[in-house]
């Protein structure tokens, strides 16, 4: 399918463009994309523009949207098995309820449509973690891995209890699936003061070390102040640096803790990425029946901004007993960080934390042909994605 070879009257985020791109009424100038085998290349608009190019007409453009922390295998599930209280515990309680309509055909049918409404919002990468409820690996791990879209790629996260490494060769049969099981395959663990063992997280550690496995890890999600888990992978990482990229997502326990500088500061020093949740930790961090939450639940983001360290906000659960609403679109999840997170000009700034920045060298874009900046992204919400010069939607 042959395509555009580029497009004219582009609105680019500040984020993406250069300090000297030129401006317009204080508005950053109108791009023209090129779209080239080794990637994305933009100038800012002249008169002589190719007859051949797509004219946007000032239509916002951002890379595609990147789905950093998903649960396929949980989401969909609300209607059969709601939370029966408030908080965390409560909804593992009826996830684990749940899982006796986990066969093949149910997890097909809610994953697939989980992965239709991401590429429909223009999601090019989503990342999911699935639960392990033994050290072999789970009917979902397949099932989830066995799905293909060719508008999204797809990683999977083994979502592990800590105390499944308690045991050196537990942990090495653990990594060992995950690392013959596949490309996108990253090993992970749940890490929190309720089951806290650090010989088991530097099992965990070694497991991902020896088979050259990234790390995606649930962390710290409470706000308990004698939390652990980053705490202790900031010293680790200090004498036993880590090979692969390591993801931290939730790290709610920070916004207490009185020495969270100080390993923010660490993990700066590291391949360490960051994922704040705001819908589901401002949903079930500090949920008490009848008690309106007087706590956010959010790590620091802007903290961890300024020390340089990588950040992505993800939606986490959809339509499960963790989260009863969601919608797979970043969009939402952006909207929430940026009131709960208070995080300042949505396009120009605040979009970065949404999009996969390596579409850009696969020419993957999502338009939104009819909104201006101060609209989005709550009015006006129709877009479109280009792709290699092609329009899909």
């Amino acid at each position: 399918m042959s395509g555009y070879p580029g497009a004219t009257g582009a609105r680019l985020p500040r984020w993406l463009l250069p300090e000297n791109w030129p401006e317009a009424n204080n508005q950053p100038q109108l791009a023209t994309l090129h779209f080239h085998a080794v990637g994305l290349q933009f100038e800012a608009d002249h008169a002589a523009a190719p007859a051949d190019y797509l004219p946007l007409h000032g239509a916002l453009v951002l890379p595609a949207f990147i789905e950093p922390h998903a649960h396929l295998d949980k989401t969909f599930t609300v209607q059969r098995s709601p939370a029966q209280q408030p908080g965390l515990l409560a909804a593992i309680a009826a996830m684990h309820q749940d899982r006796v309509h986990w066969n093949t055909a149910d997890l097909q049918q809610r994953a697939t449509q989980a992965l239709r409404w991401a590429v429909e919002a223009g999601v090019g990468l989503l990342r999911t973690h699935i639960d392990w409820f033994s050290v072999d690996a789970p009917l979902a791990w397949q099932v989830i891995g066995d799905l293909h879209h060719p508008l999204c790629s797809i990683e999977r996260v083994a979502l592990a209890p800590l105390t499944f490494f308690a045991d050196a060769s537990d942990a090495q049969h653990i990594a060992a699936q995950v690392a013959t099981s596949g490309p996108g395959a990253l090993l992970g663990g749940f890490i929190h003061s309720s089951n806290w063992d650090a010989q088991a997280f530097q099992h965990l550690m070694e497991a991902a070390e020896l088979w050259q496995l990234d790390i995606d890890l649930h962390i710290d999600e409470e706000l308990n102040v004698e939390a652990q888990g980053l705490r202790w992978l900031a010293h680790y990482l200090q004498q036993h640096p880590f090979s692969g990229a390591i993801t931290c997502s939730h790290s709610c326990a920070l916004a207490q803790q009185d020495d969270a500088q100080q390993i923010l500061a660490l993990l700066a020093q590291h391949n360490v990425t960051l994922i704040a949740l705001p819908l589901t930790n401002l949903l079930l961090q500090d949920a008490v029946p009848g008690r309106t939450p007087r706590l956010r639940g959010l790590t620091l983001v802007k903290e961890a901004q300024a020390l340089g360290i990588p950040l992505l906000l993800g939606a986490d659960n959809v339509q499960d007993a963790f989260c009863p609403f969601g919608s797979y679109d970043p969009l939402d999840t952006l909207f929430s960080g940026l009131l709960s997170l208070q995080l300042g000009a949505a396009f120009d700034q605040a979009s970065a934390l949404i999009c996969q920045r390596h579409a850009l060298q696969a020419n993957d874009l999502v338009i939104f042909p009819h909104v201006d900046v101060a609209s989005w992204p709550l009015r006006q919400r129709q877009r479109y994605r280009l792709k290699r010069g092609v329009r899909y939607g």
